[in-house]
């Protein structure tokens, strides 16, 4: 069925409208043949668009699924992810729903990126919750990635000196001084 497309009802057009899901089984190649999702496989455009919704239930359906598809050897997918979240408003909640789909996306540049919401944004009873999520996604990636930008903003003056202890906490990988955070 190469070049054929699913109607908004889901279905190939001309088809019944009761077809059970297991009767899309070996016809859609995002159906396994166990008839689970494959989100390697599964079109983007559509998700594309609900992540630019408006609406806050289809953006964080659509952001997970974004995380979900990365997760599955769709490196686009990370990369709108990337992109979302450079045009994104300051918008806190969709901020940090961004941030956190980004979790996984283990590569220098999102880290880079995310380094730079602490020098963008300083701490304070608005941004708090937001700089702790971004925290958090920093702090679970590989040392590799995060050790420069960590030491850089530990010995960074400008920052507290709470802020700087949360800083060494994940260079040492001591769970304890960051999790407060919030």
């Amino acid at each position: 069925m190469v070049g054929s497309s699913l109607t908004p009802n889901g279905l190939y057009p001309g088809k019944d409208p009761a077809m059970k899901p297991e009767d899309l089984i070996g016809k859609v190649p995002w159906i396994t043949s166990k008839g689970f999702l494959d989100p390697g496989k599964f079109p983007i455009d559509g998700v594309l668009k609900q992540a630019l919704s408006t609406d806050e239930a289809e953006f964080r359906s659509a952001l997970a699924v974004l995380r979900s598809m990365y997760g599955h050897e769709r490196k686009e997918a990370g990369i709108f992810l990337l992109g979302l979240f450079m045009s994104c408003e300051d918008n806190w909640g969709k901020r940090s729903a961004i941030v956190e789909a980004l979790q996984g996306v283990n590569t220098q540049a999102c880290a880079d990126v995310l380094f730079r919401e602490f020098k963008r944004f300083k701490s304070s009873n608005t941004t708090r919750r937001y700089l702790g999520t971004v925290l958090n996604v920093l702090a679970q990636m590989p040392s590799e990635l995060i050790e420069e930008g960590f030491e850089e903003l530990a010995n960074d003056k400008s920052f507290s000196q709470k802020m700087r202890a949360k800083f060494r906490a994940v260079l040492n990988r001591d769970s304890y001084g960051f999790e407060d955070y919030f």
